[in-house]
């Protein structure tokens, strides 16, 4: 066994996530149709500068109010625009386990404000990690070289890298970190325990 970091990605890794349950309660709250929101956020790029820390909360709840013919307050905003996960619970004891073995945990993800710091305060998880890089603090949204560079700095002894993407597991290896699609924790495990980390 050998004491290193291991990186996690957050959505539909250690949470699950619904894009469609935000819209519908965004919806709800505004009474703005769930495609003109889509359109708004989505199509307009406007969702990405917020996850890349271009934009700040308050521009987005203007942007919800100036669409919307009631009011609404930003704490009623931020509720339904980040009560959208599904623990992983099956993979949470893996986290645990990594852990004990004095393993350093760091999160790596696409994020935004919002949706961090509600899950931060829900998913009692998120306590067990020594660090966070979050792509509306770095400025950078994966697969962005330099989101990456700056999980290297993180990284002591070996590293490890888990995504549900493709295209960030690619780039992560790009930079020189080591990293594997997840898929099932049963084969995250196996990883882990090839490289030592359990």
């Amino acid at each position: 066994m050998k004491e290193g970091t291991v990186f996690f990605d957050l959505g539909n890794v250690l949470l699950f996530f619904s894009h469609q349950k935000m819209f519908q309660q965004l919806s709800d709250l505004t009474k703005i149709p769930t495609e003109l929101l889509q359109q708004q956020f989505l199509n307009r790029g406007v969702f990405n500068d917020y996850e890349s820390g271009r934009l700040p909360t308050e521009q987005i709840y203007r942007i919800l109010q100036s669409h919307s013919s009631r009011s609404f307050s930003l704490l009623e905003a931020m509720q339904a625009a980040s009560d959208i996960f599904t623990p992983n619970k099956e993979l949470w004891s893996l986290v645990k386990a990594l852990k004990k073995k004095s393993n350093r945990l760091v999160l790596l993800s696409n994020t935004n404000e919002c949706h961090f710091n509600f899950a931060y305060s829900h998913y009692p998880i998120l306590k067990l990690f020594d660090a966070f890089i979050l792509s509306y603090q770095v400025g950078a949204c994966k697969p962005d070289p330099a989101i990456f560079q700056r999980a290297l700095q993180e990284a002591r002894g070996s590293s490890f890298y888990t995504d549900d993407v493709p295209a960030y597991v690619k780039a992560a290896r790009s930079v020189g970190l080591d990293a594997e699609l997840y898929t099932e924790p049963p084969l995250l495990k196996r990883h882990l325990e090839e490289r030592g980390f359990l």
